[in-house]
Parts: C-alpha cells; structure tokens; sequence
C-alpha cells in the first residue's frame, strides 16, 4: 500500500544525530501529522461476458472459420461438425411425418364418409365410434413425428457452431479432423464491449470512502500508466473470511479495443483529509523492528536507554509508519538498531 503525503505534512521535529557525535545513537522523535492516503491494490481485467463453446454432439470437425483474435458477430459460423448422420435421421423423421400426415388425411375423408352413412342409419354407432378413435390416434401420431422431426432439426443444428454474441475468440482449441465428443471445448470468445476490473481491497477501506454508494470519484483505474473511464462500481456482498477483504467489480470503458482479460491494472483508493483534522503519530520505517509476531521499537528512556516497547502500526508509506499504539507524542525512537546491540 502506497501512502501520497500532502506538502502540508511536515515531519520536522525529526532529530537525526550526526559523525560528530559518534557516541550518541540515531533517534527519531514521534510526531503528529496529517496524511492525504491513496491505496494502491492490484486488480485485472476481466469479461463480463465470457462463453467457453463445448461441442454437444459426437462427430468429425470438417471446418474451422475463425482464429484466435477473430471479431465475429451475432450468429456467424464458427465451425462445421459433420452430420451427415443426423441430416440422415432428420430426412427420415421427415418422410415419417409425411406419412402420417397422409394417413390422418384418408382417415379424416374416411370419418366424413362414415358420418353420412350413420346419419342415413346404414352403420351403428359403434362402427362410426372406431372410425372417429382411429382418426383421433391418427392425429396424435402425427404430433409425436413432428415432435421427433423438430428434435432432429435441432439436434442437426448442434453440428454448426455458431455466434452466440458480437465478440472477439480468445482461443480455439479444437482441430480440422479431430473426433469432437459432448462437453469437448471447441473455442472461447469473449465481448470486448463489457468489460470490468475485479480487485479484492480490505473491508475498512470500502467503509472508508464509502464505495457502497457507488461513488466513483473515490477510485481511479491505471493501465500502463494510463487513466481507464470507471462506469460503475459493484461491491460483492460477500468477504473473505481469511483475508478480510471485499470484491469489487468495476465496470470500465475499452474505446480504444486494447483492454483483455486478464490484463493486470492497479485500482488507486483516494481518501483525503483536511489539514488540521486526522491527526495521527508517525515514525520513521527504519525504527521498527520486525520478530516473528513481535513488532516493536527501542525507545530512548529519560535515562537515555534503550528500552524495548511493543507496538501496534497502522498506515504507511515509503520512509514513514503510523503508530496506533504503543507511543506517545514526544518520545523519541531509535533508528541504529545495530547499536543498540553492542551495548
């Protein structure tokens, strides 16, 4: 985490010893200041809508239309799977609906005929009853072929692979020849139109600039050093338990089509203070001494000895800490830890 301090921030009570006296250890007073912070959080670019095409249906791949890099469009082939067995399957359920459309026609003159002769009394009602049930099976029988026949049209159409959306193919794994089989992935694409950077930051900083409310001046999105246009900002609601941190997904324009997934981006949170406000003790990095769980510094008593405190530390930048418990205004630190240790 990067901290930018504001001119205004003055560390100046800071009292480092010089080779004259080469006696007297290396000090740092405590001090009070404010800070303008800006944390920095790695993130990356990811689709918002990103397909991987399985083939499902077993057959030969007899084409490939497009590559790696390839925009295509809606609807547009994208690879052809032999199937000349289904279209075999399909001509045969077709021929197999006519049939029984031609049956259910001569049953249909049939009923029409044997209602005239029941109505001149030439036939029982029950010769007229058989007649009008072999009409009615006659006429399910043919919804059940035309359901068959629709199920191998759209069986036949699993063979062409096509465009589900305007995008870009990220990748094309499968092979002119090779043998696809259900669930084998054929192609990804993704739509270079919708794109977002997902960062994981920690949950006191989205309370801090109050990222809930989707306010997008709190961040700024950086691309090779160039500043990405934030649309929106969704916050999951959900968090790491082991990490306590928070998702975020942040939608950003692509104008220029140069943005992919997986680019790496930094997501810069601004919190600012007023001068004045915010005010909190600060020491130099190098004061602290790091071992295993302890996290401590030598702090120089009225005695002018070396007496090890533990500390709890907060935010930091490149030269300076902020002690959030521990120390008091004032107090002085020592920087030469080195000769502490010869004493």
């Amino acid at each position: 985490m990067t901290i930018i301090r504001q001119v205004f921030f003055a560390f100046a009570a800071v009292l480092i010893s010089t080779c004259a006296v080469a006696q007297e250890p290396v000090t740092a007073q405590v001090t009070r200041g404010s800070l303008a912070r800006s944390a920095v959080y790695e993130g990356h670019i990811e689709a918002v809508t990103q397909t991987s095409i399985a083939a499902q249906v077993a057959g030969v791949i007899e084409q490939i239309a497009v590559r790696a890099g390839d925009q295509v469009r809606a609807g547009q082939v994208l690879m052809q799977i032999d199937a000349s067995q289904a279209k075999q399957q399909q001509a045969a359920m077709t021929a197999q609906v006519d049939a029984e459309r031609a049956e259910l026609h001569a049953l249909t003159q049939e009923l029409q005929r044997q209602k005239q002769l029941f109505a001149r009394n030439y036939i029982s009602k029950a010769a007229l009853e058989r007649v009008e049930a072999q009409q009615r099976a006659a006429a399910a029988q043919l919804k059940a072929q035309q359901a068959q026949a629709q199920a191998a049209q759209v069986n036949s159409d699993f063979f062409v692979i096509r465009a589900p959306y305007d995008g870009l193919v990220i990748d094309v794994p499968a092979m002119q020849g090779e043998m696809a089989m259900p669930g084998m992935p054929l192609l990804s694409l993704f739509n270079p139109k919708a794109l977002r950077v997902s960062v994981a930051i920690p949950l006191a900083a989205a309370e801090q600039i109050n990222l809930a409310n989707k306010n997008t001046a709190a961040l700024r999105i950086l691309y090779q050093q160039r500043l990405l246009t934030v649309e929106q900002i969704q916050v999951l609601p959900t968090a790491d338990r082991a990490t306590h941190t928070v998702r975020l997904r942040i939608a950003v324009a692509n104008p220029q089509g140069d943005l992919f997934p997986g680019q790496p981006v930094k997501v810069q949170l601004l919190q600012s203070t007023v001068v004045g406000q915010d005010q909190r003790l600060f020491i130099p990095k190098a004061a602290v001494i790091q071992r295993a769980e302890l996290t401590a510094v030598y702090v120089l008593s009225g005695q002018h000895k070396a007496l090890l405190r533990q500390v709890r530390l907060g935010v930091s930048d490149h030269e300076f800490v902020e002690v959030r418990s521990g120390l008091a205004e004032g107090e002085w630190v020592l920087l030469d830890h080195h000769a502490v240790s010869k004493e």
